[in-house]
């Protein structure tokens, strides 16, 4: 017999928040439909009502002022990958964008999917991380908000309550010294990722390195930041930062993730792969530190 589930439209955030309280665990939400429409056809999830949010126009923006840049959940893939306000420091979140698949998978897919997937792969997750995201999730009762360092419990598990919706992603815009990186590495330029990364560095009037961030995607059940590596390089001064320092940082990322042998690569080919990425972001970065010094 033909699968089949129930469709429900809501038209505003709180109306899908009503019908997910409503229908608990029989229904999902259903953004771009990349990945769940898959794993319903594979039986990897059940799906008795579809509560589709493709027709909400709330949740689908980008917005800037002084101090943020707020995305709705809705935002299409291929709108981040063309938006002008993601700027800067904050282009990396577009750049992961436009390696995230093909341009059709692109056009489709939200953030708010990629994120809530929760997939160790996911490529927007990383930029997210180090630009230190918050999440604002709601549900019939109210709304919270959760840093994107908590966001992440395990392989495919988010801190999303069954009730509740990643509504918008509100990402701090970085002081005017700083400087972030993001690479990727996978089997073709449209894969999932074997493994991707990014990092940020800010530097003072001074150039002493004064916040850093590295975080990483599929080398553990979930993505993750490299707290022990960051540590390594904050009071380092940028002018001067010594190859041996690089190196140790890079030694210590590949030490501390935890990678799997699967289909795209061994986890020693990941460990490997992570630490040529990490010496390669940090180079990056401080070169376009030291051009800003040089201004």
């Amino acid at each position: 017999m033909k699968k089949t589930f129930g469709y429900l439209r809501p038209r505003t955030p709180g109306e899908a928040c009503g019908l997910k309280a409503g229908y608990g665990k029989k229904s999902r939400f259903w953004a771009g439909g990349t990945d769940l429409l898959l794993q319903w056809q594979d039986e990897i999830v059940s799906l008795e009502y579809c509560i589709d949010l493709s027709f909400i126009p709330d949740l689908d923006y980008i917005r800037k002022n002084s101090d943020a840049v707020s995305i709705g959940a809705l935002t299409k893939v291929a709108s981040i990958e063309a938006s002008s306000e993601l700027n800067h420091s904050l282009s990396i979140i577009r750049e992961a964008a436009g390696e995230l698949a093909a341009p059709q998978i692109r056009n489709t897919a939200t953030i708010g999917g990629n994120i809530c997937r929760a997939a160790p792969s996911a490529d927007l997750a990383p930029p997210l991380l180090v630009l230190g995201a918050d999440m604002r999730l709601l549900s019939d009762s109210g709304e919270r908000w959760v840093a994107m360092d908590e966001f992440f419990l395990n392989l495919n598990q988010t801190a999303l309550q069954e009730n509740e919706l990643l509504v918008e992603i509100k990402v701090p815009i970085p002081s005017a010294e700083t400087a972030s990186c993001f690479l990727k590495v996978g089997r073709t330029a449209i894969d999932i990722a074997i493994v991707n990364m990014s990092a940020r560095m800010t530097m003072d009037d001074k150039g002493i390195l004064t916040d850093v961030s590295i975080a990483f995607g599929a080398v553990a059940p979930t993505p993750l930041r490299i707290k022990t590596a960051e540590e390594m390089l904050l009071g380092a001064d940028a002018c001067r930062i010594e190859k041996a320092l690089i190196g140790a940082v890079s030694n210590k990322v590949a030490q501390e993730i935890k990678p799997i042998t699967d289909v795209r690569g061994t986890a020693e080919y990941r460990r490997e792969i992570s630490r040529v990425l990490t010496k390669r972001a940090i180079e990056n970065i401080i070169r376009a530190l030291l051009r800003r010094l040089e201004v």
